[in-house]
């Protein structure tokens, strides 16, 4: 099977099924991300409440991968990432399962889906790093550039979708929710199903004994040896801090600032799919450029600076402006960052350095959400995320200016080369 560059991961069957598998389980995943979101805001019913609540909810959900993300990325190196993988998706479809039974019978209570958040959060320590680490075992690191960008695409462009078909059936009703979490239950098992056709040897590529915190160790030790990585890292967890507000507290803003009912709110969620759909295919398409420090650069300066304007403006039609391309530039930085960072490390640390990436991304973000629920019912929603915002728009700046290696990276972060990763992963376990 033959391919155009801008889709040569697909080429692999391994690749193909995954993709195919995560085409179908992500837009379940959004259905019920959006739902969620609203149904949240109900039970809540005032805005300081609905912000204080989406604040704590969101933080109890990331307290697992605070806690255990490191020991995640030493699993997912230990063990088999095709087997971590199916059995995190099995968890995941009967938690989402559960929720459906409780909302069809609006039973669903706040402390209700506090609990279901700490499930899933357990479950994300274990699969986020794996899944992430198991990219390059399905395509080789020839294609792995390109496969995340067309992870990245498919996972927005589910963003498209998941809320627009969630718009047709949440209201302001709990019960009229439940098929967004049902569908979203269902849809795990065509992941499932794709696991289980593939084909190969899965077997972990880490032969070492070490206890998880040496481990860990270890691959921190690799890291803080290259400042360019260290940048990225810094600002990957200035915006899981700062732009927590941006995600949990929109459902409040726009029921309470922007005056949004429940379509117009899915209509919303479904704009910054599109922003950010297109930022993923840009980052596909450009998965071969030279200048992937630059592209990091721009949409980490632009982002914090576009979701300001989302936090300021007071009109529904400045929002379907502003959070589009806020959700553009993000991608751009994700999306980028991970394929460079991926690059960036040899096979076997790659486990323990996407559970540090993963820590800063997820785990990070108890203190981002617990602090944006405080400021927003202390203050007001908007006032949490301009606030949010700025701080990280400076920690950009403060990070870009003291790294000049950020922005001269090309296709990885620590030289044009795999043996130099290699030798030095050789050096540190002398």
């Amino acid at each position: 099977m033959t391919a155009p560059a801008a889709f040569s991961a697909l080429r692999h069957r391994n690749y193909q099924l995954f993709f195919s598998g995560q085409a179908i389980s992500l837009i379940g995943s959004w259905m019920q991300m959006t739902a969620q979101g609203w149904l949240v805001t109900l039970l809540a019913g005032s805005e300081k409440e609905a912000s204080a609540a989406q604040g704590w909810i969101m933080t109890l959900g990331s307290l697992p991968m605070l806690l255990g993300a490191f020991y995640g990325g030493w699993f997912a190196d230990r063990f088999s990432k095709h087997s971590i993988v199916l059995w995190a998706q099995v968890a995941q479809a009967v938690l989402a399962l559960g929720m459906a039974a409780l909302v069809a019978t609006d039973q669903m209570r706040l402390w209700h889906v506090a609990i279901f958040a700490v499930l899933l959060g357990i479950t994300n320590v274990f699969d986020i790093p794996a899944r992430q680490a198991f990219i390059v075992e399905l395509v080789g690191k020839e294609d792995l550039h390109n496969a995340i960008g067309l992870n990245s695409s498919l996972f927005n462009a589910a963003r498209v979708l998941g809320p627009a078909v969630a718009g047709l059936l949440i209201a302001d009703k709990q019960r009229a929710m439940a098929p967004c979490f049902l569908a979203n239950g269902l849809s795990y098992l065509a992941v499932i199903v794709g696991l289980r056709l593939m084909r190969g040897n899965f077997a972990p590529k880490s032969t070492g004994k070490e206890p998880p915190l040496k481990g860990v160790t270890e691959a921190l030790g690799y890291l803080k040896q290259h400042q360019p990585i260290v940048a990225l890292m810094a600002i990957l967890a200035s915006f899981s801090v700062f732009m927590a507000g941006d995600w949990i507290l929109l459902p409040t803003l726009a029921k309470f600032t922007l005056g949004a009912d429940a379509a117009r709110y899915s209509h919303l969620m479904s704009a910054r799919g599109v922003g950010a759909l297109l930022g993923a295919l840009l980052c596909t398409l450009l998965s071969a450029s030279p200048y992937k420090g630059r592209i990091v650069t721009i949409g980490a300066v632009f982002f914090p600076l576009l979701s300001l304007g989302t936090a300021l403006c007071h009109s529904l039609t400045w929002a379907f402006v502003f959070a589009p391309l806020s959700s553009f530039c993000m991608i751009c930085v994700f999306a980028t960052s991970n394929s460079l960072i991926q690059a960036s490390v040899p096979d076997a640390l790659r486990g323990r350095v996407m559970g540090v990436h993963a820590f800063l991304m997820m785990g990070l973000t108890p203190f981002g959400s617990l602090w944006a629920g405080i400021v927003a019912s202390r203050t007001s929603t908007s006032t949490a995320m301009a606030l949010g915002a700025s701080l990280a728009a400076a920690s950009v700046f403060l990070a870009v200016v003291l790294s000049p290696g950020l922005r001269r990276a090309r296709q990885t972060l620590v030289g044009e080369g795999k043996s130099e990763g290699e030798d030095e992963v050789s050096d540190l376990a002398g």
